[in-house]
């Protein structure tokens, strides 16, 4: 079974806007939440907070760049699961 490239571009088109908007009126399940990653901390601002002092390297540098992180994550997830669905779709439906 092959599927041509106009079908192929329809199912994408069809999971990019279920994933982009919200659910339907008559869809059971609730729409996907965005989650806004939080402002990065300052610096100085870190060094004045309490149980920083206590904080390992590691904890300290997580607690740092975790904003950093989700804020690429959000930018550049959709265009990674669109390429990972567009090569898992080909390979089921045998296209190379």
């Amino acid at each position: 079974m092959t599927e041509s490239p106009a079908t192929l571009d329809a199912i994408l088109a069809s999971i990019r806007a279920r994933v982009m908007s919200p659910a339907d009126e008559g869809d059971d399940a609730p729409p996907p939440v965005v989650a806004e990653a939080p402002p990065p901390v300052p610096l100085a601002d870190v060094a004045i907070t309490p149980g920083v002092a206590s904080m390992t390297l590691d904890e300290l540098i997580r607690s740092l760049l975790a904003s950093h992180v989700q804020a690429w994550l959000d930018a550049n997830m959709p265009e990674i699961v669109e390429k990972l669905a567009r090569e898992e779709i080909r390979r089921l439906t045998g296209k190379l």
